[in-house]
Parts: C-alpha cells; structure tokens; sequence
C-alpha cells in the first residue's frame, strides 16, 4: 500500500508541474509533451510489440533490490516490467516531458502495482551526483541527441551517478545497413525533429561513444532485423 499512496502523489504533482516542464528542460533538449497521447500507438503501428520486447531482453539481469534510475522512459511499459518481475528497492522515474510521466504515474496505479517510485519532470543535468544507481537504463534515449551532446554531457552525466559496480542498461536504434531501414530511420528522425525538437540530423554511433567513455559491454543481442541492439554495459 505505501508504494500505491507514493505513486498517487507523485501523479499529482507531475500534472501541477505541467506548465513548468519546459523550465525542467534546458534550451534545445527533445520534450515529448505534444506527441505523448500517441507515442504509443505509433510505435505499434510501425514496430507491433518488438520494441517492447527488446526492451526487456536482459531484464533478468538485474539484481533484486536495487536502486534503479530509468532515464526517459515515456508512457511507463518499461517500468511496470520493472516493478511487476525485478523486485526494486527503489525506481527513479526521470522523465523531460510532464505528459509522459503523468501517463507513466497512471499505468502503474491502473494496474495497481505496488512498488517505491519516485517520478521527477527533468533530464540527466538534474541528476545530484550525490545519488548513486546500482542500474540505469536508457530505452531509446541515445538516438534522440547529436554525438557531441552524448560525449559531452550526456554519457559522463549519468556515468557519475552510476555506481562503480553498477550496469547501465541500453536499447535503442543503430545504424542500419538495408535501404528500407535506412529510409525508415531517416523519416523517424525528421518527424521526432518537427513533433519533439530533436537536433540530431542523425543516428550519433552512441556504441563507439560509451566505450571510449570508459564503460564496457557484458552483453549484447541485435532486435528488430538488426535495426535496434540491447546491451548492457559496466564500468
């Protein structure tokens, strides 16, 4: 019950700070606000459930009882996987669009799963590096942003809050090799630029990025007809 009573008052306070969610956002950083109501089913329409699945692929990987940061993971799905087979201590809700975390907050009190879940409107650059995560994960975030914003602020951001034995947990787009996932890709980033303000003209090569940052990659399994790869990676 008190995991339930968490989440009913973060749903609220996420709406209140609806109006505010752009102040969370720095300047030229994606919201999804305007595209929230049918991300959803937009994913479905071109993917079905694959997406959804290559999210969760390693999801046995992580130990019971940690501390969990889920960085933009937008109406929720991910989390209540989360909740419902992983038995957190704790989830770190971080999302920059108010719209995708009162859905998230939502989801979760629907289906009545109980769980301690703090949601917050923001990005990586409010993160306290005092705070630390035993996991953090990354569900199609890297492609959103340019390989100069990925070295620079966004990788060694949430490196900091990472704990040393920590894994970070990643699924998202790679650069694809078939001339219909290439025309594919090309159209997605030009509809997130016009619907979420994205600046990344295209997919940054976020795997060569988090290994010269220092991290390593324990695992590894191509989704998608190779066009999305799940990994987990250490430091």
């Amino acid at each position: 019950m008190f995991g339930i009573y968490l989440l009913r008052k973060e749903t609220i306070l996420s709406r209140k700070e609806y109006k505010r969610s752009m102040e969370h956002t720095p300047a030229g950083k994606p919201n999804f606000d305007w595209v929230a109501p049918f991300y959803d089913f937009l994913a479905f329409l071109v993917f079905g459930h694959r997406l959804r699945r290559a999210q969760v692929v390693f999801l046995n990987q992580i130990p019971t009882n940690a501390h969990i940061l889920i960085v933009g993971g937008g109406t929720g799905w991910l989390l209540q996987q989360v909740l419902i087979h992983c038995q957190p201590n704790q989830v770190v809700y971080l999302e920059a669009s108010a719209q995708m975390l009162a859905r998230a907050s939502k989801r979760v009190i629907n289906h009545n799963i109980a769980g301690s879940v703090v949601f917050r409107v923001g990005d990586e650059m409010s993160l306290k590096p005092e705070k630390s995560f035993d996991v953090i994960m990354t569900p199609f975030v890297l492609d959103l942003f340019t390989e100069q914003y990925l070295q620079s602020g966004l990788i060694p951001q949430l490196q900091k809050v990472l704990n040393p034995s920590g894994l970070w947990f990643v699924t998202d787009f790679v650069n694809p090799r078939i001339g219909w996932q290439k025309l594919l890709l090309w159209t997605m980033i030009r509809f997130f630029r016009l619907t979420a303000g994205i600046k990344t003209v295209e997919l940054a090569d976020w795997q060569k990025l988090l290994a010269e940052s220092g991290l390593q990659r324990s695992k590894q399994k191509g989704q998608v007809s190779g066009m999305v790869s799940t990994e987990v990676w250490y430091l």
